[in-house]
């Protein structure tokens, strides 16, 4: 068996909503007699065997984003058959967490839902009385009907609402908001406005003790307690920001608009919409298998996993590549079924061992 110089290359996809790019950067294997990277197994009781740097096979990684989640792939592939896993990022309201230290033993398969994770309406706000209709927008993508949006896919979105009221004025909010995923502290936002202009604004029922919270009123820092008072509140329409630091090191931002009419045009923190998420299956540190067999394309997350696993048995520093990612030997045994895309050769079970190359962001 010829043995050829074998590589990894490395790309970084940027996207949520099909937006992205990618940077390419090489890494050589060093010249040894034993493989680095490699998958030994079966597919549907076939044996198989990769080896990078054998029979032109290679190992490629990438760090790419969907959803607004990073997701650490690598693909083995000799041109005729490739495996593809990918494990999605958690711990995703903690700011700068190591991804690589948090990782589990044991993962499940993430999978396509046929619930969503959030659905948008109207009828939400405390005060639909006062308005008369709504246009959602997710990541710049306007909802295609009036006053209610549905989001099927996990991910962190930046989500806006334009409130028309019934007096024809509008005002727009945007929230980031994190669903499908595990949220490890979570509060709301509360305020009350008298006649005399007087505002009090308080963080109701946080999960977790809280650090430092900082209140922004019209972009300007006026409070850093967790309740805070403030005596002039002029007519119209206010933003009241709070960036809150919690302890176990979640970060989180929250903002409203203020009614200073008095009129009941204020517009709650968007994330109230969180905690009706739809669905309790969290996509923190899953796992997506990919298989090209002779062109045809299977996945694992619209099969039946519900009894299988990935099993991590070592995770090994590597090097770093050329972007300056940390580069990890990630050893595994999985066991797995793949669904044809097309829906048209079936599915595919699988059974093999693996020594995988993932790049990790370096802190």
């Amino acid at each position: 068996m010829r043995r050829a110089r074998a590589f990894i290359a490395f790309t970084a996809v940027l996207g949520g909503f099909l937006i992205s790019s990618c940077e390419k950067h090489t890494i050589d294997q060093p010249n040894s007699t034993d493989p680095v990277f490699t998958a030994e197994g079966t597919i549907e009781g076939n044996a198989f065997n990769l080896v990078a740097g054998d029979d032109n096979a290679y190992m490629f990684t990438s760090i790419e984003e969907e959803n607004g989640i990073s997701v650490y792939t690598g693909n083995l592939s000799d041109g005729n058959l490739s495996l593809e896993m990918g494990i999605y990022d958690g711990l995703i309201d903690i700011p700068r967490h190591q991804a690589i230290n948090s990782l589990p033993s044991d993962h499940v398969f993430s999978r396509v839902l046929s619930s969503p994770v959030a659905f948008l309406t109207k009828d939400a706000f405390p005060n639909v009385d006062v308005i008369d209709h709504v246009v959602w927008s997710v990541e710049g993508f306007a909802s295609d009907s009036v006053n209610t949006m549905t989001i099927m896919e996990p991910g962190k979105y930046q989500v806006c609402a334009t409130i028309v009221f019934i007096d024809a004025s509008s005002s727009q909010l945007c929230s980031e908001m994190i669903l499908g995923y595990e949220r490890h502290a979570n509060c709301n936002i509360k305020h009350f406005l008298n006649q005399n202009g007087t505002l009090t604004a308080w963080v109701e029922d946080p999960q977790v003790a809280i650090e430092k919270v900082e209140w922004f009123l019209d972009d300007v820092l006026v409070s850093e307690q967790a309740e805070f008072a403030h005596d002039s509140l002029t007519g119209g329409n206010h933003i009241l920001l709070a960036q809150i630091n919690f302890e176990n090191g979640v970060k989180r931002t929250k903002s409203m608009i203020l009614d200073g009419d008095l009129s009941g045009k204020f517009i709650d923190d968007l994330t109230f919409f969180e905690t009706s998420s739809l669905s309790l299956l969290y996509r923190d540190f899953n796992i997506r298998l990919k298989l090209e067999d002779n062109g045809v394309t299977y996945v694992s997350d619209i099969a039946n996993n519900s009894f299988n696993t990935v099993s991590f048995d070592d995770v090994t520093y590597y090097g770093k590549d050329a972007g300056g990612n940390s580069v990890y030997k990630v050893k595994a045994h999985v066991v797995a079924t793949l669904q044809d895309v097309q829906n048209v050769n079936g599915s595919r079970d699988l059974e093999f061992d693996t020594t995988f190359g993932i790049a990790f962001p370096t802190e």
